[in-house]
């Protein structure tokens, strides 16, 4: 089976996909960062919860946006306490500003999508994000993922998901951008007024061979 992460045209099983996945029980660092900011937090792609419903459950209060309307019916059947806003996150405008705003799975590898993360920020207020490395990428580590290039230039990726009773769906990313590299990060974030406060990846990799490393900055 395939589907489509596609936010302008939803594909209904993406949403079911993400929905028949367990929650991460690994919250790291997104509770720490969490958990020292003022509530409440903007949790951009929140999908169907599987970060922040046990994020919420641990106390954090967050507003979560979401362009798959399936994806959000399933998030709030699970938990109607987290207050949640279909868009998509390239044209979000909220009359409000956050302490934090997060965004997991490369979904602020987009230089659009992080311009919104920043303009919901409060002065001095931070953005975290977990970016796809293009260095692991570009090696033969990745088994389950795949990158095919087209003729036009463009990408499409491919993703392996296997579900709890064993059957694999295969989530497919068209037009795929690729993250920016660690080396390029600080240059990036100074664009939109950020500055670096920490970057890194899961103890258990480097930096340099870790499937996805995480970036916290400020605003200026």
């Amino acid at each position: 089976m395939r589907v489509r992460d596609d936010p302008v045209d939803p594909d209904p099983g993406f949403a079911a996909l993400y929905a028949a996945l367990p929650d991460e029980n690994d919250l790291f660092p997104w509770l720490g960062w969490c958990r020292s900011a003022k509530s409440p937090v903007l949790y951009l792609g929140i999908g169907t919860g599987r970060i922040a419903v046990p994020l919420h459950r641990a106390g954090i209060e967050l507003v979560g946006v979401d362009a798959h309307p399936g994806m959000l019916e399933h998030l709030r059947k699970r938990d109607a306490g987290i207050h949640a806003h279909q868009s998509l996150i390239a044209n979000l405008a909220l009359e409000r500003k956050f302490d934090l705003v997060i965004g997991p799975s490369s979904i602020l590898a987009e230089d659009e999508n992080l311009a919104a993360a920043v303009r919901h920020v409060r002065p001095r207020g931070r953005v975290g994000m977990e970016l796809m490395n293009p260095h692991w990428l570009s090696s033969d580590r990745h088994q389950g993922v795949r990158l095919r290039r087209r003729p036009d230039g463009s990408s499409e990726m491919e993703v392996d998901y296997t579900l709890p009773d064993g059957s694999v769906v295969v989530q497919v990313v068209d037009d795929m951008r690729m993250s920016p590299a660690p080396e390029d990060t600080e240059e990036r974030l100074d664009r939109f007024g950020l500055s670096l406060v920490w970057m890194g990846a899961r103890e258990d990799h480097d930096l340099e061979d870790s499937p996805t490393y995480f970036v916290l900055a400020s605003l200026s």
